[in-house]
């Protein structure tokens, strides 16, 4: 399973959805806003790991998650045409 978490208008974000569609993935999007506050599905959600990737990658965005291991885009894109 594929994950974009990403912000609504993000320029990049966009871009790697548009990537993926080409490629012929699904993916569901998500609105990295929903991910990084707290919330009461926090613990379930992959939030956690989700907030940590983002600020140990200085807030870069979109990340993309592959069957639950994060990834920067350029990563991501690495793993996805290896698949």
């Amino acid at each position: 399973m594929i994950k974009i978490y990403g912000k609504p208008g993000c320029g990049k974000c966009n871009a790697a959805k548009e990537k993926l569609k080409l490629l012929g993935l699904d993916f569901e999007s998500c609105n990295l806003a929903e991910y990084i506050v707290w919330h009461e599905n926090w613990r379930n959600d992959e939030s956690v790991a989700v907030l940590a990737f983002y600020a140990f990658h200085n807030n870069h965005m979109p990340i993309i998650s592959i069957d639950g291991e994060l990834y920067e885009y350029a990563g991501a894109m690495k793993v996805l045409k290896g698949k």
